[in-house]
């Protein structure tokens, strides 16, 4: 399997990618990597990576995580416990907004800076 991390050709991440958290697929994260993709493609329901070619999703392995290895995902890498918050938070938030549009008289509590 030949992989080109600067270019990423033939198992490209989508765009949320840069969800991950990690500023960088490194030789000593790569399986960090792979854990957060792995939890982020079972929180959302479909693949991270998909085929160059044609598209189809693919499905993270340890194998592809660790061929990764130089491709940048984002500005900054936070602590995968952190990490996880965000993540959370935000699903929350989407299954609280998915309550909200369904029954208008449902609200919950939302923070200051969330108004």
């Amino acid at each position: 399997m030949d992989l080109t991390p600067e270019t990423d050709q033939k198992y490209p991440l989508r765009m949320w990618g840069m969800n991950l958290g990690l500023y960088e697929v490194t030789a000593k994260n790569w399986h960090e990597f792979f854990v957060r993709t792995r939890l982020y493609e079972e929180l959302q329901g479909g693949s991270m990576l998909q085929y160059g070619d044609t598209k189809e999703p693919v499905t993270i392995t340890p194998e592809l995580a660790k061929q990764h290895i130089g491709c940048k995902l984002g500005d900054k890498t936070e602590e995968r416990d952190v990490w996880w918050l965000r993540i959370m938070h935000g699903r929350a938030r989407s299954l609280e907004f998915q309550v909200e549009e369904f029954d208008d008289t449902v609200e919950f509590p939302r923070a200051d800076d969330e108004l």
